[in-house]
């Protein structure tokens, strides 16, 4: 018997409060599906939500269920950057995931269909089908369609602060904002939000080639409405999340991140859903798997093409289709069919050829934004894990956005204890060419573990320190940070991590392709390990943290956030 008509049994009043609304009482009887999504005024990646949601409602009644449309909305990190709002992005993705749950275990659904487009909502949804283990499917919000030239709303920043400094007009700084974000969906890079939705298809649990599909094509809505057919079928098949999210399933996830170049953000967020579907999962899993992975799309921010363009040239099919002789092709997935059985159902189907069609009369070869293994756009792993006397529990770095002579680097340690401090640093070029900036306290029990975007992109912005400078921290970045910005050092700050005990002069050399991050001198000096470790312990013991405030939401994340190399959960 299904869960709903079990429910219908002990409650009593359940009946009588659905007619109500707008149930009938053949309603009562049929599957009750949870179509639950981040819909809102929040940003373009939500606020069509609502629409896609109707079109999943349309193809769960078409198939004998009952729709039910929820809305928890998400926060955007575009908008959340460069002040405490973005404190509680983190945060955001474990109240989501506890939203759905209580959305889907206060009330007697079947089964649910979740939709989301954007950085810590995918993830959340992700992370609620694996803990609430009902039949379930995700559809990806897609991606915003390009502006002009390519223009994308994370140049911005750049702009912004000429616009501060008086150097471009309010109409020059308006006219680039209106261009930057012409459609609905997720932006147009492969940023956290793009890389998610990715990573849902690579699992298996988002139907083939809905990752990043452009909001303006009605593929959308059909492949909305397929959904909610697909999850009555699930439902009939007793095909559950953790069925599909197996160690080979994460595996796959993996190396379809290594070839797109997806964000290190992925090294969270990816573990946290494992750590919900009960596999083991940390991130040095990315640096082991990710070593002999080239990166294969030449896609934005890192790249040329926005991620549009991805999808025309084939998109994550394409891109598994290039990793097939790797992949665990016998993993189940939501269309009730394994990776390979999806892979060769859609290359009979003439798919690729259909989604190239768009590039016809745009001058674009789809061979030039899906190059392939022939034409790699980077060797040697996306992801990079590093360790060493900073960092003990390890540090993440995105690998393909390091100039090659910044790969190895010695440099004086500046700390700062917030990214406010750093920021005003850079802006006001206080800061040194070869100079390592570490900014501390930024961890999930420090402020909620945020992303630093404006800080890394107004050190890009100075040409002599996007190839002179680092950034050390325990916080994390945006998707589409670029340079070499080392983050989720552990053990943080708070706790007492090595990183609370940087001084400024010491010596700090990173070493990405030995994946190294080390204090090696002090006071400009040169060191041994074993000098560095007396005068470390020296300071250690002078230590005293910050006092936290633990009130309200990010208090609880405070008190309960694991560590960022396990996901950075509150679970």
């Amino acid at each position: 018997m299904l869960r709903s008509q079990q429910l219908r049994r002990v409650n009593f009043q359940g009946d009588g409060l659905r007619l109500g609304m707008d149930w009938t009482r053949e309603d009562l009887a049929k599957p009750q599906i949870l179509v639950d999504s981040v819909y809102g005024s929040s940003h373009p990646g939500s606020f069509h939500l609502d629409m896609v949601g109707r079109a999943v409602s349309k193809g769960v009644i078409a198939h004998g269920g009952k729709p039910a449309q929820y809305f928890v909305t998400d926060i955007c990190d575009g908008i959340a950057q460069s002040h405490d709002g973005m404190n509680f992005s983190l945060l955001s993705r474990e109240m989501i995931c506890s939203m759905v749950e209580i959305h889907a275990m206060a009330s007697p659904y079947d089964a649910l269909v979740l939709l989301s487009s954007c950085d810590k909502a995918v993830p959340a949804h992700l992370m609620a089908m694996a803990r609430i283990n009902l039949p379930a499917i995700h559809v990806p919000g897609g991606a915003q369609v390009t502006g002009p030239e390519f223009y994308s709303s994370d140049l911005l920043w750049a702009l912004g602060d000429r616009w501060v400094k008086g150097e471009v007009s309010d109409e020059e700084f308006l006219a680039a904002a209106e261009k930057s974000c012409p459609s609905c969906g997720a932006c147009q890079f492969m940023g956290t939000a793009s890389t998610m939705q990715a990573m849902a298809e690579a699992l298996g649990l988002a139907l083939p080639g809905t990752a990043m599909l452009p909001t303006t094509l009605n593929d959308l809505q059909r492949l909305a409405q397929e959904a909610g057919r697909k999850v009555l079928e699930l439902l009939e098949r007793n095909i559950r999340p953790r069925d599909i999210l197996t160690r080979e399933a994460f595996e796959n996830a993996i190396m379809v991140h290594a070839a797109i170049g997806g964000s290190s953000n992925a090294t969270l967020h990816l573990p946290a859903i494992a750590h919900e579907a009960g596999v083991e999962l940390d991130a040095f899993a990315f640096d082991r798997i990710q070593r002999e992975i080239p990166v294969m799309a030449n896609v934005k921010t890192a790249g040329k093409y926005p991620t549009e363009y991805f999808w025309y040239a084939g998109g994550i099919p394409y891109i598994m289709e290039l990793l097939k002789d790797r992949l665990h092709l016998d993993c189940l997935t939501v269309t009730g069919k394994t990776v390979g059985e999806n892979l060769e159902e859609l290359a009979r189907s003439g798919y690729y050829e259909k989604v190239r069609e768009h590039l016809k009369g745009r001058g674009v070869d789809w061979r030039d934004v899906i190059p392939g293994w022939e034409r790699p756009v980077f060797v040697g792993g996306d992801i990079a894990v590093l360790t060493g006397n900073l960092a003990p529990e390890g540090a993440v770095v995105k690998a393909r956005a390091v100039a090659p002579e910044m790969m190895r680097h010695v440099g004086r340690a500046v700390p700062f204890d917030s990214e406010e401090a750093a920021l005003e640093a850079i802006l006001a070029r206080r800061i040194r060419v070869g100079d390592v900036i570490v900014i501390r306290y930024e961890g999930p029990k420090g402020s909620g573990m945020p992303e630093m975007f404006h800080t890394t992109e107004a050190l890009m912005a100075v040409p002599e320190y996007a190839v002179g400078c680092a950034v050390v921290t325990d916080g994390r970045y945006s998707g589409a940070t670029r340079g070499p910005a080392i983050g989720h050092v552990s053990p943080e700050a708070v706790d007492g991590g090595p990183i609370a005990l940087v001084e400024e002069g010491d010596l700090i050399a990173i070493d990405i392709p030995a994946r190294r991050l080390d204090i090696v001198g002090i006071a400009g000096e040169r060191k041994s390990p074993a000098e560095v470790e007396r005068v470390l312990a020296e300071r250690r013991a002078r230590f005293v943290p910050p006092a936290l405030d633990l009130r309200g939401a990010l208090g609880i994340y405070r008190r309960l956030a694991t560590s960022p190399m396990k996901g950075a959960t509150i679970g």
